[in-house]
């Protein structure tokens, strides 16, 4: 089964003035991005607005970024249903739009023993051929597991990795020493890219490399190479754009209008009930970025 390592960027999920996907302005953004050398593209992310968005304006996404990547690096698939058989639905057709895996997440409505997680998993694993991972972001899917659950849970065939979206380095820890050396475990930030590493992380799949894609896959190239210097430098580039993602919980629209500053075909558009955005924000996006010298 194919394994993933590296830096893969969370797209944000891109729309008209009628709310529609602007496919012209996610190719564009696809061909940036696999241009300036991240390893892998995640599309319908968290940071794609995954549970707003219509079934169909999902597939629209699928296919779009999918024909624009044309194969150049792996296209995961973000699922995020609440029933096994939407779940299903979706991951069926992430495979047969030409998916290069999926990244599965179960928001918990109800309560679920570990059981139940375990029989979700088997079933959405079992429906389709591609290498799927297991996302843990225990903060906005309220499903809280142990990395011992999580690494039962990687017994399954083709559940080949998992994308952890938490703060806590030794949780990582954890799970990188529970699973088998081929099973792959990403930090979902990458604030924490280089403490995750260090315990055997096998690379970052986050929003960051949307706005400083080289930057990103350096700092993760510096941390395998063990160059302590560079890895110090390239920190403080992340670090300087940490407003654009932490200055609020729901960063969407703010981050489109960093790329649209940035030069992007990028309107600031949201799906509801995401906030649009504000002047305040607009503002603080514009000197974040000329703090970083991006601008």
């Amino acid at each position: 089964m194919k394994r993933f390592e590296g830096i893969f960027a969370v797209m944000l999920t891109l729309y008209d003035d009628y709310g529609n996907i602007d496919r012209e302005a996610m190719r564009e953004m696809t061909d940036y991005l696999v241009d300036s050398g991240v390893h892998g593209l995640v599309v319908l992310g968290s940071n794609g607005e995954n549970p707003y968005l219509t079934h169909h304006h999902q597939k629209d996404a699928i296919d779009t970024v999918v024909n624009a990547c044309e194969g150049r690096v792996p296209v995961i698939v973000g699922v995020n249903k609440r029933g096994t058989e939407p779940a299903i639905d979706m991951s069926t057709y992430a495979e047969e739009a030409g998916a290069d895996g999926i990244l599965l997440a179960l928001h918990r409505f109800y309560n679920l023993d570990e059981d139940a997680v375990f029989d979700f998993y088997q079933q959405v694993c079992g429906s389709v051929g591609l290498p799927v991972l297991f996302y843990n972001f225990p903060s906005n899917t309220g499903l809280s597991l142990p990395p011992e659950s999580i690494a039962r849970v990687a017994t399954i065939e083709n559940l080949v990795g998992a994308k952890e979206t938490i703060f806590d380095v030794d949780e990582v820890r954890r799970l990188v020493e529970a699973t088998e050396d081929d099973f792959c475990v990403f930090t979902g930030m990458t604030f924490n890219l280089v403490e995750t590493m260090a315990v055997g992380a096998c690379g970052a799949i986050c929003p960051l490399p949307n706005f400083i894609p080289r930057v990103t896959v350096d700092l993760y190239e510096a941390c395998k190479a063990g160059d302590g210097g560079r890895v110090d430098e390239l920190q403080k580039a992340v670090y300087a754009l940490a407003p654009l993602l932490a200055s609020t919980p729901t960063p969407h629209a703010m981050q489109k209008e960093a790329l649209r500053l940035l030069g992007h075909p990028v309107k600031p558009h949201v799906k509801g009930p995401l906030p649009r955005l504000t002047s305040e924000q607009a503002k603080l996006v514009r000197e974040t970025l000329e703090n970083a010298g991006l601008l």
